[in-house]
């Protein structure tokens, strides 16, 4: 099956690290709306790719829960879909990249630490 991909002619792809770590990610589209479940593909300290078993559109505005291991409490932030495709997975059949747009540092700090963590165990 081919995949498709969708993705805004202004987006940016993040050029800094990325790791590749399988993250529960809590997705609330609207305050609105019950939160939904994601799981992360990989994680950069501007953004996010998770699979989701919900389409969003590109330049929807999400809140995110990022659950990191070794903390209570998940890193809120809220994110932009700057990029989306169709994965062959029926229970998460999207591909979300999300951009942080507003991030406390306290927030990046965390997902900064996460992040050398796991550089430094590979």
């Amino acid at each position: 099956m081919q995949k498709k991909q969708q993705h805004s002619a202004t987006a940016e792809r993040r050029k800094g690290v990325r790791v590749n770590k399988s993250l529960t990610v809590a997705l609330c589209p609207s305050k609105y709306l019950l939160r939904t479940n994601a799981l992360s593909r990989d994680i950069s300290e501007d953004g996010i790719c998770l699979v989701s078993p919900y389409r969003f559109e590109i330049g929807k505005t999400i809140e995110l829960g990022i659950y990191l291991p070794g903390f209570e409490k998940p890193a809120v932030t809220v994110g932009e879909v700057v990029r989306r495709n169709e994965t062959d997975d029926p229970k998460f059949p999207y591909l979300l990249g999300i951009k942080f747009i507003q991030i406390d540092p306290k927030i990046k700090e965390q997902i900064l630490e996460h992040m050398r963590f796991y550089m430094v165990q590979n």
